[in-house]
C-alpha cells in the first residue's frame, strides 16, 4: 500500500475538526470555545503528525533497527516539545486568559492523530504476503 493513500484518514480527521469548527462556530462559544484555538491547533497538530510521519516512514525503510529507533525518539520529541512550546508560549501571550475547553480539545486531537498514525505505520510494518503461496516473502510465518 502507498504511504499517500493511507494518510487518507488523517487528512479526513483534518478537515472533519476544520470543518466542525467552522459550521458550529455559535454552538462552540456557547459551550465555552475559541474556535481560531481550536483551528489553530488542529492545523499544528496535523501538520506535526505528517512530519512525525515521514521521520517514522524514512525510518521504518531504513536498513537498520538503530535508525528505525532513533527516528521513533526523534519524531515523539519533536512533537512532544513542539506541542508543549506551542501551549506554553500561547499560556504566555493569552490576554484574556487561556481558553482550557480548547486547549483540552485539542490535547485529545494530540492522542487521536498518534493513534492514527501508529495504526498507519503498523498496517506499512506488516510484512506483505505472497500471493502464490500464502507466506512471507522470506518464508517464515
Amino acid at each position: 500500500m502507498r504511504a499517500g493513500r493511507l494518510l487518507l484518514p488523517i487528512l479526513i480527521l483534518f478537515l472533519s475538526v476544520n470543518c466542525f469548527a467552522v459550521l458550529f462556530n455559535s454552538r462552540l462559544i456557547s459551550w465555552g470555545f475559541d474556535q481560531s484555538v481550536l483551528i489553530f491547533g488542529n492545523l499544528l497538530i496535523f501538520c506535526l503528525t505528517l512530519l512525525s510521519f515521514w521521520i517514522l516512514y524514512k525510518g521504518l525503510r531504513a536498513p537498520g533497527t538503530y535508525a528505525f529507533i532513533r527516528s521513533v525518539y526523534g519524531s515523539f520529541i519533536l512533537k512532544l516539545l513542539a506541542g508543549a512550546g506551542v501551549v506554553v508560549i500561547y499560556a504566555w501571550t493569552a490576554k484574556s486568559g487561556v481558553n482550557k475547553p480548547s486547549v483540552f480539545t485539542c490535547l485529545f486531537l494530540y492522542l487521536i492523530y498518534t493513534f492514527i498514525e501508529v495504526n498507519v505505520l503498523m498496517k506499512l510494518a506488516k510484512p506483505k504476503r505472497n500471493a502464490n503461496t500464502g507466506s512471507t516473502p522470506s518464508g517464515l510465518k
